[in-house]
């Protein structure tokens, strides 16, 4: 309690103090409401007037009884939905807005926070409005004169009075609502008792509309629902700033349903009662309390309802200027708490100065309530299902390196995109200045309530898809998915709706390349059936389909496709989710459910793709499933797939022509009768190729201008001086940073050393001889520091922060904090296990990994030093793996 001390002394400090816990997370010590507290500033913060007004035009729709269960249940169920995010402002001790800079961008929340000022704060102007006229009333009851001029005077009075409270902090707010919420309290029991006490008791609980249109009360009533949504929903600013100070979740949540729900719908019905009670005795529906008192009761008890009235209009104004002044020092950080309370002081001012606010209300609350629907179903769908209650507070602060909520320039697309959809469909429903219905079915569910629900499934939904769910949870690992991938599970056949489009897509993306499929020895062959591909770049997955057409097939994926693209598309397309060099028994499985059901099973076994456009060694695992599984087996032989778009520079080429040779490689007798090696020996060769080599035979011209830029990466080690990790490219040469020779690329990708002519392959495997020597001599040793990346499952990789990397003689030993266990351990893998890697030069921008893998993961590995080429350690990996593989055999 001694930072509310401070602050009542009226301190900078202790005012700086409580604006800054709006903006940074305020800790457990700063935490000043219990439960009766929130409940007193909520319930002070939305009992106004314009309760009495709202009930008032409740009570031109429907019937005592339908008013008193919409105005309750209504806005307690929207509550009760609407306030759960709330949790997150206590548990972290954080405005909502920081929450929104998820939701919107930390640049659109600036724009979304002034959007609300603008149309909400009006409601302020209102009120003051109000205020006015309530004090002219009573006043003219008592006869006593009023100058000219004298409604503005009283309105900016108000504002005036609640400004001072706000300008004073957060703890004056907080003993005005103590002493101001019960006697409110007070005033509104005895307004229920006036009015039911005034007139027969039946006259109220009995009333339904004057001239009520049996044929049209199913539209009134939806209308009353829909005022009760709109009304509670648009309370979006008790949500934002109060219970962030709260002790506890319950606290916060249940003061912002009870304190709007109970007490705001209480006095909702306070002026239904009043408004039908001075309609029965006067003939017409007033929504002044003071003027009702006076009316039907006595005048010392009209005079003390003003009083106390007067200080409900200016307890909100207080309460709404601190909320309010709140959220815009979460945005304009550098401007003073006192200096956004007076803005906000004028902003209401000039409202009152222009005397029109209340003629052009509604247009206002049709706008708030709008954007207010949509922006509640965000909220609730980010914070549960998307985020799943956890927020990047450094992204959400904008730490220095922690931009997950900048998005596109600081705007969330998707966000906005919702907001805007949401606020559209509510506006398709119903037309609330017109009172025009366009759908009826929808509007059954109420605007609001529709918008609410449009919003959170389309939002929900978009971020299912692969590009979205990475573009809005660039925070993924403040919240990750930990659930390995299910190996067991069946793979489904492609999908036979999504062919057309699929066969549609290959044919796009292969257009202009001349693709020619040349088939061998297939007349008569019929699924169940093996194709294996030859794997050079992404492009082999557009030229398969059409090769196979019209059949469909089952397709082996690597995991980290189905992060990218999404399981859901990929089961469609048939895939089999695995992880690459693994003995994985569950792939098997699977792989065996294809063919006994008739179908045909597409595999790459080099499984990555060429790194300068020659073949990979073919597992001898390959030809014992083909022995096992005893069906035919069809080769893929693709060419112009690497020169296309080479895995070192992934812009495409254009000049590149696509030709595939389709062989009927095995009959079912011939997989009988020939041993494991001869099956071996027969799909290493009919699987073998050399793009450069093709090249040459095709007299193919690539005359694109970088054709040699990214060729260091695979090409490590100076030709010339043997220096390792000083090769560049540019364009379309090579530079070797140590000795300065330059080898350039003519465009039929052979490399010229002045006149010396160096064949691409050829300087690839002398640097693989050159690995092979070192670890023969024992100088082999790879030990760095790596940023380690776990892919678990295909929904989010899971961040591990520095590992420990260590490939020598044993085979490769990687340390790292494990997420699972929460502490660091040591992977192994043998040389014996460890067949080869997977290699990337540019892996989604970040540069160099490889890839080790357990069964239920797959570690992605960044360099943190020098001294890491993806391609060097690839080929350690190989040759220790054949050197220790040949000694056990």
């Amino acid at each position: 309690m001694r930072k509310e001390k401070d602050t009542e002394k009226g301190g900078q400090g202790g005012i700086e103090r409580e604006v800054y816990c709006g903006i940074w997370p305020a800790l457990s010590n700063n935490r000043i409401y219990g439960f009766i507290d929130a409940l007193l500033v909520l319930s002070g913060y939305c009992i106004a007037t314009w309760s009495y007004t709202q009930g008032s035009y409740l009570a031109t729709l429907v019937g005592f009884k339908k008013l008193l269960i919409g105005a309750f249940l209504g806005a307690i169920l929207m509550l009760l939905i609407y306030q759960l995010p709330v949790i997150l402002s206590v548990r972290y001790g954080i405005d909502i807005w920081i929450w929104l800079r998820s939701i919107f961008g930390t640049s659109g929340v600036k724009v979304m926070t002034i959007i609300i000022i603008l149309i909400n704060f009006p409601w302020y102007a209102v009120c003051c409005e109000l205020f006015a006229s309530s004090m002219e009333n009573l006043l003219g009851l008592f006869h006593i004169p009023l100058p000219e001029g004298s409604h503005l005077f009283l309105a900016l009075l108000c504002v005036v009075i609640g400004t001072i409270i706000a300008y004073k902090g957060i703890s004056t707010i907080t003993w005005t609502t103590r002493v101001l919420v019960p006697l409110l309290l007070l005033v509104g029991v005895a307004v229920v008792i006036v009015g039911f006490t005034s007139v027969p008791a039946d006259v109220i609980w009995n009333y339904v509309p004057q001239g009520a249109d049996k044929s049209n009360s199913f539209i009134s009533y939806i209308l009353s629902i829909e005022a009760n949504f709109a009304f509670v929903i648009t309370l979006v600013g008790g949500m934002a700033g109060i219970p962030r100070l709260c002790k506890s979740e319950k606290s916060g949540f249940y003061a912002g349903v009870l304190g709007q729900g109970l007490s705001g719908s209480f006095f909702v019905v306070i002026g239904a009662v009043m408004a039908i009670a001075m309609q029965h005795v006067t003939g017409q529906m007033v929504d002044d309390p003071t003027l009702m008192m006076a009316t039907l009761s006595v005048p010392a008890l009209g005079l003390t309802s003003l009083l106390l009235v007067a200080f409900a209009n200016i307890g909100t104004q207080a309460v709404g200027s601190y909320i309010y002044a709140v959220m815009l020092k979460s945005t304009f950080k550098k401007t003073s708490y006192h200096v956004l309370v007076i803005v906000l002081g004028v902003y209401v001012s000039i409202l009152c100065v222009w005397g029109k606010i209340v003629d052009y209300f509604g247009s206002f609350l049709t706008i708030s309530a709008c954007i207010y629907a949509p922006l509640a179903a965000l909220l609730f769908v980010d914070f549960f299902f998307i985020r799943k209650q956890r927020l990047d507070l450094k992204s959400a602060y904008e730490f220095k390196g922690h931009n997950s909520y900048h998005y596109t320039r600081g705007y969330n697309i998707i966000g906005f995109a919702c907001l805007i959809g949401g606020s559209l469909l509510s506006l398709a429903i119903y037309n609330p200045v017109t009172g025009e219905i366009h759908n009826l079915h929808l509007f059954t569910l109420t605007p609001t309530g529709c918008a609410f629900l449009g919003t959170a499934i389309a939002y929900f939904l978009l971020c299912k898809l692969p590009f979205v769910r990475r573009y809005v949870r660039k925070d993924v690992s403040i919240n990750p998915d930990k659930e390995p991938f299910d190996r067991n599970k069946v793979p489904p056949k492609q999908n036979l709706f999504a062919m057309p489009f699929i066969w549609l897509m290959c044919l796009i993306c292969t257009f202009g390349t001349k693709l020619k499929v040349n088939k061998t020895g297939h007349k008569g062959i019929k699924p169940p059936f093996i194709v294996l591909g030859t794997h050079h770049s992404f492009t082999d997955f557009y030229v398969t389909p059409l090769a196979l057409f019209p059949h469909r097939a089952n397709y082996v994926s690597e995991l980290e496709g189905f992060e990218y693209y999404g399981e859901w598309i990929y089961r469609q397309m048939g895939c089999l989710g695995t992880r690459k060099f693994v003995n994985d028994l569950a792939l098997i499985k699977n792989i065996k459910r294809v063919i006994e059901r008739k179908g045909i099973l597409v595999l790459y076994p080099e499984a990555r793709y060429a790194n300068v456009g020659t073949s990979s060694k073919l597992p001898i695992s390959v030809a014992k499933m083909v022995k096992l599984l005893k069906v035919p087996v069809v080769t893929l032989n693709m060419k112009g797939n690497y020169l296309q778009a080479p895995l070192w520079n992934l812009k495409k080429r254009r000049e590149v022509r696509l030709h595939t040779d389709m062989i009927y490689a095995l009959d079912k007798d011939e997989v009988k009768e020939l041993s494991v090696e001869e099956i071996h020996q027969r799909l290493s060769e009919l699987l073998s190729y050399d793009e450069y080599a093709w090249q040459r035979e095709q007299k193919m011209s690539i005359r694109y201008r970088d054709r040699a830029k990214g060729l260091h990466l695979p090409l490590y080690q100076c030709y010339s001086c043997h220096e390792e990790f000083q090769m560049a490219s540019s364009g379309s040469e090579l530079i070797c940073k140590a000795c300065g020779a330059v080898y350039h690329m003519d465009e039929y990708g052979s490399l010229w050393l002045g006149k010396k002519e160096i064949y691409i392959p050829d300087w690839y495997e002398w640097q693989r001889e050159q690995v092979n020597e070192e670890i023969e001599s024992g100088r082999y040793i790879l030990d760095i520091k790596v940023e380690v990346s776990a892919l678990p499952n295909a929904k989010n990789f899971i961040d591990c922060g520095e590992g420990h990397l260590i490939h020598d003689g044993n085979g490769f030993s990687l340390t790292f904090y494990d997420y699972e266990i929460e502490k660091y351990r040591t992977l192994l893998w043998p040389c014996a296990q460890t067949f080869s890697i997977h290699t990337e030069y540019n892996y989604r921008g970040k540069g160099q990994c490889i890839t080790l893998s357990t069964l239920d993961n797959t570690y992605f590995l960044f360099p943190l030093e020098e001294g890491f080429n993806a391609t060097k350690i690839q080929f350690a990996t190989e040759y220790m793996h054949s050197v220790t593989y040949a000694y056990n055999k």
